[in-house]
C-alpha cells in the first residue's frame, strides 16, 4: 500500500518477498527499489502506466517482468487501484502482484505447439485432416488434396463417408465408433478411397480422437498415407511369385494351390470329379539346338496361348518348368471329357508353329489322372500325372495315356531297381562280359565290345534293357560306365601282357549321353588309362547318334578331346536315331556300326540291302570304316563282305562271352560255349 500523497510505502505482505525475491525492509528503506526489479524490456511500459495511473487516480492492470537478485526472471501480474476517502480524494494505492510465471510458460509453449502443429499439418508430405466426431473434414492439408485430387474448399464440403470405396466404408465407421466409446484411443487400418478422377487410392489410415479436459469427444485427427504404388507393387511381386515369366501362365505354386483346393472340394462333394492333364513337348531340345532358345522361347509361347484355347477358362494352364505343362480340368463328368480335351491338344499342336522364318512341328505326350483314384494331397495325383506322360513317352510320343495301379507299381519296381542298382556298384554285382568284333576280310579277331551285366542277389541276372533306362534316367550310368570303362581297360591290359602276340586287340566302351555331358569326363578317361596303363590306340569309344545329335553343343569339342587322346570314335546304331545324314560330316568319327535291324532283314527286305549299302558307300566316302552288328548267318556274313564292310559282331560268331571264355577265344584253347 503506497500514499498518495507523499509516495510512501505503508505496508507490504510478506509475499512479497516470495515473488521479488526481496526482502520487505529493503523495499521500506528504499520504496522506489522494487522499479529497478523490472525487466529493462518491460520498464518503460511499466513505468509509464504507473505514471498515468497516479496522475489521473484510475485503476490499471499491467503484465511485465521482474529479474530477482538471483538474476532469474519472473513474469508478474499487477493489479493497482486507489482508495479515496469521504469526498472522492485519493489518499492511497493498493497494489497486488502475483507470480503468473507457469501460467505464461505454459501459454508460450502451447503457442510454440500450435505453431509446430500447423506447420507440420500443413507441410507434411502425408495427408492429414482433422474431422468433427460425424467424419465431416474440418481441415484438411495440401498433400491429401493432392492424393485424392480436390482443391482444398471442394474437400471441406465432404466426409470420409462421401470418399471411401464403399466395400471399405463400414470398417472405418466401426472403429471410430469404438474410439467413441472408450475402447482405445487411437486405429490404423488399410482402406481404399476414391478420387475427384474416381481413381482408386488405397491408403494407410490412422486416426487419433482427441477429447476435451472432461474426456468428451472433439474430433479426429487423420494421417492418410498413400500407399497405391506399394499395393500396385506388392500386386506385381505376388503375380510374379505365382507365374511363369516367360509365358505368363501359373507356375507350379499356384497349380498346386488350385488342385489342393480341388482335392478339398472334392472329398466334400463325392460326385464332383476333376482331372490333370501333365504335358511334355516331345523334342522340344532340338528346337532349342536348331533353331536357338530365343525362338525356343518364343515357342513355348505360342504353345502357351494354344493350350489356353483348349480348356474353359474355369480349368488352369500351368507351365512347371522347361517343356512341361499341366492342365487342371474343373467339374469333368468323366474321364470322357478329359480324353476330349487331349484330344484338342494334339490338333492344336498340329498346326505348324511359323516363328522368325521357321516353320515349326511339335507334339506333345500326355498324362491323365483323375480325382476319382482317391487322392489324399496334390504330390500324389501329379506324381501319377507324371508317372503316366513317361508311360506315354515311353510308347511313342505325341499321344495320351490314362493313368491305372499297374503304372504305380511299376514305378515302384523301378525306385527298388535304382536303388537296389546303387548298391550293387558299391557291392560289384556287376559283371562286363566281351563280344568279339570280328575282321570281315581276314575272319580273326579284331576286339571285344565290353557289355555290362548285373547279376542280381536276388533277382539272378538282370537284363541291359531294363536297368541301363533305369541307370540313364537317374545318372547312375555316370558312375557304372566310369566302373565298366576301368574294368574292360584294365582286362585288355592284362590280355596284352598274357598274349603279347595279340596285343593288337581292341575294346570298345560305350559311352551314354549324360557321360558325354559329363564335365569331369575326360579327366576320368585319362584316369583310367594311367591307372591300367592301356594306350588309347588300343580304346574305341562308342556313343550312340541320338546322344550326338542330343548334345551338339558339346559333342563336337568332347570327342576331339577324345580323339586326341589316341582313342577310336564310333557311331552306334547308325539309322535307327536321327539318321541325320547333314550332321555326319560335323563329327569326328571313325566307325559307323550298322544297327542290327538292319542287318537281320538283309536276305529278305531289299530295302534293307539298299540301306546298308547306302552307310557303307558313305562311311567310305567320308573315310570311315564299318562294323555290322547281328551277324546271325553265313548269307548275312557274305553280303556284308561283298558290300565291303570291314568289321561284324554277332551270334554268328559267337555270343558275349565271360572274361574266362574271352580269354579262351584269344588263347584259342578252349571251345567257344556261351551260357548267356
Amino acid at each position: 500500500m503506497i500514499s498518495a500523497e507523499t509516495d510512501e510505502i505503508l505496508y507490504i505482505s510478506p509475499a512479497y518477498e516470495q515473488v521479488w525475491g526481496r526482502t520487505c525492509e529493503s523495499l521500506y528503506e528504499d520504496p522506489q527499489s522494487w522499479l529497478f526489479a523490472i525487466h529493462p524490456e518491460d520498464s518503460f511500459k511499466a513505468l509509464a502506466t504507473l505514471e498515468t495511473q497516479f496522475r489521473t487516480g484510475d485503476e490499471f492492470q499491467e503484465e511485465y517482468r521482474i529479474v530477482r537478485p538471483d538474476g532469474s526472471i519472473r513474469w508478474v501480474s499487477v493489479n493497482a487501484f486507489p482508495i479515496r476517502d469521504s469526498s472522492g480524494k485519493v489518499n492511497r494505492f493498493v497494489g497486488i502482484a502475483e507470480d503468473i510465471t507457469q501460467r505464461k510458460l505454459a501459454k508460450l509453449a502451447m503457442r510454440k505447439s500450435e505453431e509446430q502443429f500447423r506447420l507440420t499439418f500443413e507441410m507434411a508430405p502425408i495427408g492429414m485432416a482433422i474431422t468433427a466426431i460425424n467424419g465431416q473434414f474440418k481441415r484438411v492439408n495440401q498433400a491429401l488434396c493432392e492424393a485424392l485430387g480436390y482443391e482444398e474448399q471442394e474437400l471441406l464440403k465432404l466426409s470420409f463417408a462421401d470418399i471411401t470405396y464403399s466395400e471399405d466404408l463400414e470398417l472405418h465407421q466401426t472403429q471410430q465408433e469404438a474410439l467413441l466409446k472408450n475402447k482405445g484411443s487411437d486405429f490404423q487400418i488399410e482402406t481404399r478411397y476414391i478420387s475427384r478422377d474416381l481413381q482408386i487410392v488405397d491408403a494407410l489410415l490412422k486416426v487419433v480422437i482427441v477429447r476435451d479436459s472432461k474426456g468428451q469427444p472433439l474430433h479426429f485427427n487423420n494421417q492418410i498415407v498413400d500407399i497405391t504404388e506399394r499395393k500396385h507393387m506388392e500386386k506385381q511381386l505376388l503375380h510374379d511369385a505365382l507365374h511363369d515369366s516367360l509365358t505368363g501362365l501359373p507356375n507350379r505354386a499356384l497349380f498346386m494351390d488350385r488342385l489342393d483346393h480341388e482335392l478339398k472340394r472334392a472329398k466334400a462333394h463325392p460326385d464332383y470329379v476333376f482331372a490333370v492333364l501333365f504335358l511334355d513337348l516331345d523334342r522340344f531340345k532340338v528346337v532349342n539346338d536348331s533353331a536357338g532358345h530365343l525362338v525356343g522361347d518364343q515357342l513355348l509361347i505360342e504353345i502357351s496361348r494354344r493350350l489356353e484355347k483348349t480348356v474353359n477358362f474355369t480349368d488352369t494352364v500351368a507351365r512347371l518348368g522347361g517343356d512341361e505343362f499341366t492342365i487342371l480340368l474343373e467339374n469333368i463328368h468323366n474321364i470322357k471329357n478329359a480324353i476330349a480335351v487331349a484330344e484338342k491338344i494334339d490338333l492344336a499342336l498340329g498346326v505348324p508353329f511359323k516363328l522368325k522364318g521357321y516353320e515349326l512341328f511339335t507334339s506333345a505326350s500326355i498324362g491323365i489322372a483323375l480325382s476319382s483314384e482317391g487322392y489324399e494331397n496334390p504330390d500324389e495325383i501329379m506324381r501319377d500325372a507324371d508317372l503316366t506322360m513317361y508311360s506315354a513317352k515311353e510308347q511313342g510320343r505325341a499321344r495320351y495315356e490314362i493313368f491305372n495301379s499297374s503304372l504305380h507299381d511299376r514305378a515302384i519296381t523301378r525306385l527298388q531297381l535304382e536303388t537296389d542298382m546303387r548298391r550293387g556298384i558299391e557291392r560289384e554285382e556287376f559283371l562286363i562280359y566281351y563280344q568279339p568284333i570280328n575282321s570281315l576280310k581276314t575272319g580273326k579277331l579284331a576286339g571285344f565290345e565290353a557289355l555290362a551285366r548285373w547279376k542280381h542277389p536276388v533277382r539272378g541276372i538282370v537284363s541291359p534293357a531294363e536297368f541301363i533306362p533305369v541307370a540313364e534316367e537317374t545318372g547312375t550310368i555316370i558312375p557304372l560306365g566310369t566302373w565298366i570303362m576301368e574294368r574292360a581297360c584294365n582286362q585288355m591290359k592284362l590280355w596284352q601282357e598274357l598274349y603279347p602276340q595279340k596285343c593288337s586287340l581292341q575294346i570298345s566302351v560305350n559311352l551314354s549321353g549324360k557321360q558325354l555331358r559329363d564335365p569331369s569326363l575326360l579327366e576320368k578317361i585319362d584316369g583310367i588309362l594311367q591307372n591300367t596303363g592301356l594306350s588309347g590306340e588300343y580304346l574305341k569309344i562308342e556313343i550312340t547318334e541320338s546322344s550326338l545329335i542330343e548334345n551338339m553343343e558339346v559333342a563336337t569339342q568332347t570327342l576331339l578331346d577324345i580323339k586326341n587322346r589316341g582313342i577310336k570314335l564310333s557311331m552306334d546304331d547308325f539309322g535307327t536315331g536321327y539318321s541325320s545324314l547333314s550332321y555326319l560330316h560335323l563329327f569326328p568319327v571313325d566307325i559307323l556300326k550298322i544297327d542290327r535291324s538292319f542287318v537281320q532283314d538283309i536276305q529278305i527286305n531289299k530295302g534293307n540291302y539298299a540301306i546298308v549299302k547306302a552307310i557303307v558307300t558313305l562311311a567310305h566316302v567320308l573315310e570311315m570304316e564299318v562294323i555290322a552288328e547281328g551277324i546271325e548267318d553265313s548269307f548275312q556274313l557274305e553280303q556284308l563282305k561283298l558290300l565291303n564292310c570291314e568289321y561284324g559282331q554277332g551270334y554268328y560268331f559267337a555270343k558275349p562271352l565271360s572274361k574266362q571264355q574271352a580269354e579262351g577265344l584269344i588263347a584259342n584253347s578252349i571251345p567257344i560255349i556261351s551260357t548267356i
